[in-house]
């Protein structure tokens, strides 16, 4: 993992001004892109997205977010109700996701033992490295 300074950033003193890359070789890279789809696969297949999943899911973005956020409201107005809207934006979601509570989910929506193991195996091994000009560290 190597820290690389964000647009605008460089003279600043926080250490937010960093935005890490993390290289994963290419072996790493197309098993996460199987484990993904075969998870997605086993998700799709027996309906257990909820359909105001908008993130990480094929064909649908922000924008469609957005405009279902534009219907809801339009149709509420149109009845008289009264609309309230908070918006949370979690900053490193991905990077501070708990791994348990993930294997947990994929448990709970009984994954195939196969898919739950391989995501297991690739949650608990191998090291993260951090290198910067001469400093190396290995998790």
């Amino acid at each position: 993992m190597f820290p690389n300074t964000k647009p605008g950033k460089v003279n600043s003193e926080e250490v937010t001004k960093f935005r890490s890359i993390c290289l994963v070789n290419t072996g790493g890279k197309v098993l996460e892109k199987v484990l993904i789809n075969r998870i997605n696969f086993h998700f799709y297949s027996h309906k257990l997205m909820n359909n105001n999943q908008f993130g990480f899911t094929p064909q649908r973005s922000t924008i469609n977010a957005a405009m279902a956020l534009k219907n809801f409201v339009i149709e509420g107005l149109a009845v008289g109700d009264v609309m309230v809207l908070v918006i949370l934006d979690v900053k490193g979601t991905f990077d501070a996701a708990w791994w348990p509570a993930i294997l947990k989910g994929l448990k709970d929506y009984v994954c195939p033992q196969n898919r739950y193991n391989l995501a297991k195996n690739y949650f608990s091994q191998g090291p993260a490295i951090l290198s910067t000009n001469n400093i190396r560290l290995q998790r």
